[in-house]
């Protein structure tokens, strides 16, 4: 859980509001040339859902490139992150465009079931995920031939009928995430003095771990894979994704509205750019929900990545002290 980029400069993963700062005038950054910017399809994701794509000019201005993962001929990943040729953001955006046409909603309805955990009333929505699946399964394989689209559709139907299962069974009551997190042991105080700790993975899981039995720390934030779960694929950025959105459960600097369907995909959105920074020298932003979280987990899986905040004001100029690996 700790591989990386090399580059004969550092590299740095600039959260958005940096390169929509910058290009917008409100801050200027000092000798940006020293170091490689970059960014990942999570920005471009996120400037599509967002409608605002003024952090292009940002991405423009540092000459940033996109560090992307490689997928194989199933279109999965192959856990390799590589730095991609310098491409213009504002052509590179079309692009995305395009790939993602048609697919721009694929897994909002399992934003259903993650809502609900963070204690949302939306066991309706809820119900009807199931069926939504199903039906984006048979959308999707519509190019593929019948007789292997047959098979893919048979085993969708399967798993919707367990996933409506387990609704019924298990989501039907509503929880709200305070009531979650003091099942597991864990008030408000002992949050405030685990956020401050320097090794806060060890001390949440020392606070949990006797109401989560067979279970390891590193299965329940993610980081290594549980025995019987299979067909998952575990890849660094993936499991740093993951361990994100679990910190956020536990309480640990918490986003908010995590209830909210809408503010839920930018927490997502923060959940992955954390993953991807975790290859480079650092990851910088303005948000310190995301810097905080994301130092949590750097430290504990001793990833080269510095996660850097900095508090905005208009006029400001950052100046970071990164090293190469």
């Amino acid at each position: 859980m700790n591989a990386y980029l090399v580059s004969d400069k550092p590299i740095i993963y600039a959260d958005m509001n940096v390169f929509r700062y910058l290009a917008c005038g409100d801050i200027s950054i000092a000798e940006p040339e020293r170091f490689k910017w970059v960014y990942s399809h999570v920005h471009l994701d996120e400037i599509h859902r967002n409608g605002n794509q003024d952090a292009l000019e940002g991405m423009k201005i540092l000459k940033a490139v996109e560090i992307s993962d490689v997928l194989n001929q199933d279109l999965q990943s192959e856990g390799n992150i590589v730095i991609r040729d310098f491409i213009d953001p504002y052509l590179r955006y079309e692009q995305h465009l395009e790939a993602i046409a048609g697919h721009e909603g694929i897994a909002d309805h399992m934003v259903e079931h993650l809502i609900r955990s963070f204690g949302a009333d939306n066991f309706k929505e809820l119900s009807e995920t199931p069926e939504q699946m199903r039906n984006e399964i048979e959308r999707i394989t519509s190019i593929i031939p019948d007789d292997r689209r047959v098979n893919l559709i048979d085993k969708a139907s399967i798993v919707s009928n367990d996933m409506k299962d387990t609704i019924e069974k298990h989501l039907k009551n509503k929880m709200p995430i305070n009531k979650t997190r003091s099942a597991l042991g864990i008030t408000s105080e002992k949050r405030k003095g685990i956020e401050k700790s320097k090794s806060a993975i060890d001390d949440v899981w020392d606070l949990i771990s006797p109401s989560i039995p067979n279970i390891t720390k590193n299965q329940f934030f993610g980081f290594e894979k549980i025995q019987g779960i299979e067909g998952v694929q575990h890849t660094q950025h993936g499991a740093i994704s993951g361990a994100y959105i679990v910190l956020n459960m536990i309480g640990i600097s918490p986003d908010r509205f995590l209830a909210n369907r809408d503010k839920i995909k930018n927490v997502l959105s923060d959940g992955q750019h954390a993953g991807m920074a975790s290859y480079c020298n650092a990851l910088v932003s303005a948000d310190r929900g995301i810097i905080n979280k994301s130092s949590c987990i750097f430290s504990y899986l001793n990833n080269i990545t510095n996660a850097l905040h900095f508090e905005f004001q208009k006029g400001f100029q950052l100046s970071l002290c990164v090293s190469e690996t």
